[in-house]
Formats: structure tokens, C-alpha cells, sequence
């Protein structure tokens, strides 16, 4: 359980080795040019005392895309010494951070 995938899989209700425990979720909005920006910051806590923030940033700039520009990150906040879990990982749309969490669980 020394892969980020891991704990992002759990994250999106993937049947891991690891369970959350405890989530903690904060909310920030304002405007940018005439367009809302929401920020959402959840920390993660999980069965094996590891934590990690989950940071995404959407903006609700109309886009024709399949797959619109977000910015989502991961960040490893906490972990047991015995855990060598890379501590950071960023995508730059939802589809992204799709394909790298497929890839990494098959």
C-alpha cells in the first residue's frame, strides 16, 4: 500500500486495500473575470494512518470539451515511517487523473 493510486482509488470508491475513515471538506468561491471559481480542499484519513489532501479547482468558464480543464491535486500530508507513498501527484483535467488511476490499479 505504498502507491498513491492506492488511496485515489479510494477516494473514488475503488475496491483497494485501504479504507477512509475520516473526511474533512472545505468550500471556497469567488469570481475571476465574471466567472465563478470553486476550490474544494478534502483531507482523507485512512485505516493505516496515512493522510491526504485532495485540492480541485473548477471554473464554470463554458467549454465544448469532453474532458474541461480543471486542476486537481494530491498531496500526502501523513504516513508511517514503513511507507514510502509518492507524496505529490497533479492533473490538469478529470480525464488525466482518470487514465493514470486505471493504469495504476489493473
Amino acid at each position: 500500500m505504498n502507491k498513491l493510486a492506492t488511496y485515489v482509488g479510494a477516494v473514488h470508491g475503488r475496491p483497494v486495500a485501504v479504507t477512509i475513515t475520516e473526511q474533512a471538506v472545505a468550500t471556497e468561491r469567488w469570481l475571476d473575470q465574471g466567472f465563478e471559481v470553486v476550490q474544494e480542499d478534502t483531507v482523507y484519513r485512512f485505516s493505516n494512518g496515512v493522510v491526504i489532501r485532495r485540492q480541485i479547482e473548477r471554473d464554470q468558464f463554458p467549454s465544448e470539451l469532453a474532458c474541461a480543464e480543471c486542476w486537481i491535486s494530491y498531496e500526502v500530508m501523513e504516513q508511517p515511517p514503513a511507507l514510502a507513498i509518492q507524496a505529490h501527484k497533479s492533473f490538469d483535467n478529470a480525464c488525466r487523473e482518470a487514465y493514470w488511476l486505471n493504469y495504476h490499479l489493473a
